[in-house]
């Protein structure tokens, strides 16, 4: 058997082509065996991508979309006269004054929520009571309550600063607060005393627990909002709640004067005021909405999830198409138009290759690189076996039927008859029916349909040897048929066995795809034809090239491969066929 395995290999080595096969097939198996180390992502994981974006909206209503400015959801954006500054996740703070953003770093790492900017001041909030300050020339990093979010801030020229957040928490600064420790000193609580310029920050009673999720002031009046209907109002000096004619969540609220003010929330709510109420107006939106700006009493947007923009004009809301399906978080205005930033994690759908994804991502944001690579697995296993199964019942039908010949011949090359007339994806069809799709039955319907060749070869190889002189000294001696056939007739027929396992290898392999392909396959095992069956199913293989290529051109080296191994084999099969 050594001898023989060691014909194989150089029979092997001496053709280039086989060679070349061999190598890469040894190439697969490795990558089949380490499958779990090689893949990059868990094949059943579906990916989700960040980036920060911004859409502007310019008069008339253009829509112009800027993506990927930064890898982070951006939260909030305000706008001074001069410039932008936009803030949003990992401690994000870009600016931009001309055509370009240009990130801002502070060295912090905490989600900022909301920024507000009036003049020459600035104000930026975020998680763990983070707070930065902005004095017309830098930004200062402070810190108030650690166990507190903040989620929104608001400031004004003749008002100071305010920062708001969970649990009924409220912070302010400046004359605003002067205001208040004049009038009313049991409104405050805790005093947060500035590192940059000796100031100080105070807590106010807000009087109410739930989370404050926006907050404007102009012209000394400020109002702020938050869940389940909150209002509350801020003015000569006091905090007050005032009535609210919705319950749902208000999530952001916007001043243009003493006399204008728009409020939004959850399931498309908006209010306005009017100077002396607010109340409830019909938008344009049925969905969250997270952000609101006015630029005038009778211009303003609001934008929310799933790109939902509205644009305020003449006291009609009018929907905005902005062809982008991403959430969007904050929003900011001048007198030419408006922008909004925003974007949540969203599934990396069909993604083309790239660093991350070496063959991009399906439609649901699966790696296909990881899919190919544990596909190799079940490619290999089922080439394997099924390839056995087949060499197995075809030797040992074609073994009997050349040795016994007469009637026991007949009855078994009928049968490999009937064999032929039955077609294999029909006949694991029917097997599906019986049970249900998976690996085993595409082993099942290879194993017991494509003997039939290797039976009707290893037939016409044992009629030959079945006379010859050693076989009739093996009976004289008094052996059995069993040792016969298996002892003195089966060592002559191995050379064709082996070429015809590769054979039957190389046609499970395909067999295998085609199958799966068909939705025969396993549900839950991915396959290279699992693989081309899922994206044919999502109708996406017309314009998603990189779903479909990779697993096509694994199944075609790895079959062409095999095919060329079984090509070098046909010499020790057959001699005659050597070209020495």
């Amino acid at each position: 058997m050594n001898r023989f395995l060691l014909t194989i290999w150089n029979t092997i080595r001496r053709d280039s082509l086989a060679f070349g096969g061999f190598c890469a097939v040894a190439v697969i198996i490795v990558v089949a065996l380490a499958a779990p180390i090689i893949a990059t992502h868990d094949p059943n994981e579906m990916n989700y991508r960040v980036e920060g974006s911004a859409l502007w909206i310019d008069d008339p209503v253009t829509v112009q979309l800027e993506q990927s400015i930064v890898p982070d959801t951006l939260r909030s954006i305000a706008w001074d006269g001069t410039r932008y500054v936009a803030v949003g996740e990992s401690g994000t703070i870009l600016g931009r004054s001309d055509a370009a953003w240009e990130e801002i770093d502070l060295g912090v790492d905490e989600t900022l929520r909301g920024v507000s900017l009036a003049g020459q001041e600035g104000l930026a909030v975020g998680d763990g009571g983070r707070v930065l300050r902005f004095d017309g020339g830098s930004w200062f990093a402070e810190r108030l309550d650690e166990s507190v979010t903040l989620l929104a801030a608001a400031t004004s020229a003749d008002s100071g600063m305010l920062a708001v957040g969970e649990r009924g928490s409220i912070y302010a600064r400046g004359n605003l607060l002067d205001a208040i420790e004049q009038r009313d000193p049991a409104a405050l609580g805790a005093s947060f005393e500035t590192e940059t310029d000796g100031g100080h920050w105070r807590q106010l009673n807000s009087g109410v627990t739930g989370d404050l999720h926006g907050a404007a002031l102009s012209d000394g009046l400020g109002f702020i909002v938050g869940a389940r209907g909150i209002v509350l109002r801020l003015e000569d000096g006091g905090v007050e709640q005032i009535d609210s004619p919705v319950f749902r969540d208000l999530n952001s609220v916007s001043l243009y004067d003493r006399e204008n003010g728009l409020a939004v929330g959850d399931r498309g709510t908006v209010l306005r005021w009017d100077g002396s109420e607010w109340s409830e107006m019909q938008g344009a939106i049925t969905r969250n909405i997270r952000s609101v700006t006015m630029t005038a009493p009778d211009r303003a947007v609001a934008v929310g999830t799933h790109g939902d923009i509205m644009i305020l004009e003449d006291d009609v809301w009018t929907r905005v198409r902005s062809g982008y399906d991403r959430h969007f978080r904050g929003s900011a205005g001048s007198d030419t138009g408006f922008v909004v930033v925003g974007t949540d994690p969203y599934i990396n759908a069909l993604s083309p290759p790239s660093g991350d994804h070496l063959f991009g991502t399906t439609h649901n944001g699966r790696d296909i690189f990881s899919q190919v690579i544990y596909g190799s697995r079940t490619a290999l296993m089922v080439g394997f076996i099924a390839a056995v199964m087949v060499t197995v019942i075809g030797t040992n039908v074609g073994l009997v039927s050349g040795y016994f010949k007469g009637r026991t011949d007949s009855v078994l090359m009928r049968i490999v008859d009937i064999m032929y007339a039955i077609p294999l994806e029909p006949f694991a069809m029917v097997l599906v029916l019986l049970g249900r799709p998976g690996i085993g039955i595409i082993i099942l319907a290879v194993g017991l349909l494509t003997w039939r060749t290797t039976a009707r070869l290893i037939r016409s190889q044992v009629l030959s040897l079945a006379g010859r002189p050693f076989v009739k000294a093996a009976r004289v001696a008094g052996s059995g048929h069993l040792r016969v056939l298996y002892v003195h007739i089966a060592p002559n027929v191995l050379p064709l066995v082996f070429l015809q396992l590769a054979v039957a290898m190389a046609f499970a392999i395909t067999a295998e795809a085609t199958l799966s392909f068909l939705g025969l396959g396993p549900p839950r095992l991915y396959s290279w034809g699992t693989i081309l069956h899922q994206a044919r199913l999502s109708g996406a293989w017309r314009i998603a090239w990189w779903w479909v290529v990779p697993p096509g051109v694994l199944i075609m080296i790895t079959v062409v491969s095999v095919f060329f191994i079984s090509r070098a084999l046909e010499v020790i099969a057959n001699p005659r066929l050597s070209r020495s």
